[in-house]
């Protein structure tokens, strides 16, 4: 997953409702396609879709996220270095496709739960399976507009995050989330990415990765993080908590935002995400 900053030109005059939009737009698609889950997957915990699990399990698998995470951001990074072009949209490429991979998934469950003809499902799939190899070509072959570009990104972010959130156990999401939170401020205060492929190209790639208007963005990957925290949060412990991690996300982008105005550049993940899984470490160990 791409780890990009929210970027704001401290000139850059913009409404916190134009900021906010993209980011509350993905988190509601991940928690509808959740609340299909919650409603296609009845469970009789409703604490964990995976409750019970061995806590020295949970810390493994994040430990093993986390080293892929890492190998495949430098791995991404070198390819970036020698062919800038082919890398970017080879990731925006396997990005969408990754969203539309979920959104079938999702669909297939609920079409299931409705019992609806197989016919009619496999014609739904065939669209949107041809949809998305359409967009993932435009993408490699550089054709795409800004504008639907920015659409599949908050389309592919909100079910990719949904798909993540209601596949991983809360432990490991809360864990996941902290560990990329702290690593998004790593590689921003340190300026690491910079450093490794330079400030032009940087600036570049972050255009490319982003959802962006004008002056502004906000990366694919902090609206993916900020959907499968939202709907983890849903489908283990209800959609209360949901909606209080929603609300504690936006809050946390607030102020990110503010802080951007002033300093140019702010990791987008570290605040927000820090109080968008508060709900989920109350029930996981103060209850």
């Amino acid at each position: 997953m791409a780890i990009t900053d929210t970027e704001l030109s401290p000139s850059a005059k913009i409404k916190s409702s134009h900021f906010i939009l993209p980011i509350f737009l993905a988190i509601l698609i991940s928690a509808i396609f959740a609340q299909i889950v919650m409603v296609a997957l009845p469970i009789r915990d409703s604490t964990s879709l995976f409750g019970g699990i061995d806590k020295v399990f949970a810390a493994f698998n994040i430990l093993i996220i986390a080293l892929v995470s890492i190998t495949s951001f430098f791995l991404f990074l070198h390819f970036f270095n020698k062919k800038r072009a082919s890398a970017l949209r080879v990731l925006i490429a396997a990005f969408i496709l990754g969203g539309v991979l979920s959104t079938l998934l999702f669909g297939k469950l609920a079409f299931t739960f409705l019992g609806l003809a197989s016919p009619l499902m496999l014609l739904v799939v065939a669209i949107v399976t041809y949809s998305g190899a359409y967009f993932a070509y435009l993408v490699l072959v550089d054709a795409l507009s800004r504008r639907t570009r920015n659409l599949l990104f908050v389309f592919c972010s909100g079910t990719l995050g949904s798909f993540l959130g209601v596949l991983m156990p809360p432990v490991i999401a809360v864990g996941v989330s902290l560990f990329l939170s702290v690593l998004d401020l790593v590689l921003i205060e340190r300026r690491i990415v910079e450093n490794m492929v330079g400030e032009e190209m940087y600036e570049n790639l972050l255009i490319d990765v982003t959802f962006s208007h004008g002056d502004w963005g906000v990366g694919i990957g902090d609206l993916t993080c900020y959907a499968m925290v939202v709907s983890n949060a849903l489908v283990n412990f209800g959609i209360l908590t949901g909606i209080l991690s929603l609300v504690l996300i936006l809050i946390g982008v607030l102020i990110t935002l503010s802080i951007s105005v002033k300093r140019a550049r702010q990791p987008g993940l570290p605040i927000a995400t820090a109080l968008g899984v508060l709900p989920s470490i109350v029930f996981l160990f103060l209850l």
